[in-house]
């Protein structure tokens, strides 16, 4: 069982890095116990995704879980918790679509994202097997936007609109559409 660590917010420098890739054929114990604690902290902090360097970890890895119940997002599908080491995707058409996210590192601030509607993500799971999926919607948007910290990237640096931010208190408060 994993330990619940503090996430790291914007500002922090772990979250400006680009992450180095895990050695897929000797996943070790000290890659199992970063899994556990991002798993830890990811239900302890109750979001729908989590990257390595959000606990402060420079590797890349990511675990995303998604209840529906939970979900405001008129597409979300239940994902069981899935642990993705060194993910890379590609979008399947050029569709996208614009909806606000959150982020754990940035907890008050929401802001107008366009992502692929569709994406092919191809990762290793705990075990070191290779696996390539189709996803949609709610679940690549998810899948972009916690590969984005491995690459150094947080949601705010994709808003492009000038009116693009919105606390998140003000999204309940109008009923707008959050994400993430």
């Amino acid at each position: 069982m994993g330990k619940v660590l503090k996430v790291r917010e914007v500002g922090d420098p772990i979250l400006i890095t680009k992450c180095e890739e895990v050695d897929t054929q000797h996943i070790d114990k000290s890659i199992i116990e970063i899994i556990e604690d991002m798993k830890a902290t990811l239900n302890f902090a109750g979001g729908f995704g989590i990257a390595a360097p959000q606990i402060g970890v420079d590797k890349r890895i990511v675990v995303i879980q998604v209840e529906k119940d939970k979900c405001t997002y008129q597409d979300c599908e239940d994902i069981p918790t899935t642990v993705m080491i060194n993910p890379i995707w590609r979008n399947l058409s050029e569709a996208t679509y614009t909806e606000y996210e959150g982020c754990l590192s940035v907890p008050s601030i929401r802001g107008k994202v366009e992502r692929y509607h569709d994406i092919e993500v191809t990762y290793y799971n705990e075990q070191g097997e290779k696996i390539t999926k189709q996803v949609h919607g709610f679940t690549a948007r998810d899948i972009q936007h916690e590969c984005d910290h491995l690459d150094g990237i947080v949601f705010l640096e994709r808003v492009n609109m000038h009116n693009g931010f919105a606390t998140k208190e003000m999204i309940n408060k109008y009923n707008l559409k959050e994400d993430l």
